[in-house]
């Protein structure tokens, strides 16, 4: 009997769901940032550490990896806006749980059509 066979498989799944995201942005003709600058299409996710974060713009940056831009959720009760950065963030530096990787691709893939450049992204300010 393979105990973690449940676990395993869901695991794929979400590194799947990240691949896919990725390859959406690689592929993107517009550029292959997306930030949704309101409450709009917000992913909720947690950092590595617990902390829940709103991501409101996810990318693919110059080493392929993927990033985001996010705030602290619950600032003041326990959680600091310094828990998590909020410029563009390589989530394989500052991790998320990767239980967000199925929200990202459809974050993604539910906004491709208003992909940009980094700079266009950049110049995006959260409402």
């Amino acid at each position: 009997m393979e105990s973690k066979k449940f676990i395993n498989q869901i695991n794929e799944l979400y590194e799947t769901a990240l691949a896919e995201a990725m390859a959406l942005l690689k592929n993107n003709e517009n550029g292959r940032y997306i930030a949704i600058p309101n409450w709009e299409d917000e992913v909720a996710a947690t950092s590595w550490n617990d902390v829940p974060i709103s991501i409101w713009g996810v990318g693919l940056n110059d080493d392929e990896h993927i990033c985001v831009r996010a705030f602290v959720n619950n600032v003041g009760y326990g959680y600091i806006e310094e828990d998590f950065p909020q410029e563009w963030t390589d989530i394989t530096v500052e991790k998320i749980n990767t239980s967000s990787y199925p929200e990202l691709y459809r974050f993604v893939a539910d906004n491709i059509d208003k992909a940009m450049s980094k700079e266009d992204a950049d110049n995006v300010k959260w409402e």
